[in-house]
């Protein structure tokens, strides 16, 4: 989990673009390191992250040609969670499998961070 203090959709953008940088590049222990992994549970965070791209990777359907990367920020209306925004990175992973990878921003004692909440198949 990375502290942040700007939630503009370009600062966000930029944090999804080093994600989806670092899952093609399969630096887990870089996403690890960088975002933490909210769903790693009682796993190595790594190593959770790489199981679960794996995973999504096997469960992904076939890539249409109308799947384009992209990375859209949404905002969460005021709320008792303390979620802030979502950003969805839609990549192709080895140029080819449409992959959804997905980070959060909640606030925290006037504070705010960001982590990977989830990789899944597209």
């Amino acid at each position: 989990m990375t502290k942040i203090t700007s939630i503009d959709v370009h600062s966000l953008s930029q944090l999804g673009a080093e994600a989806v940088a670092l899952f093609a590049t399969r630096d887990f222990q870089g996403l690890a390191d960088r975002f933490g992994y909210a769903l790693a549970y009682d796993r190595d965070p790594a190593q959770a992250i790489a199981a679960d791209l794996e995973s999504a990777l096997l469960n992904s359907q076939e890539p249409s040609e109308q799947e384009t990367p992209s990375i859209t920020v949404k905002y969460f209306k005021p709320n008792s969670t303390r979620l802030v925004a979502l950003v969805e990175c839609v990549m192709l992973f080895d140029n080819k499998v449409p992959i959804l990878v997905e980070l959060i921003v909640n606030s925290f004692d006037g504070g705010m961070n960001i982590y990977l909440e989830d990789v899944s198949p597209l």
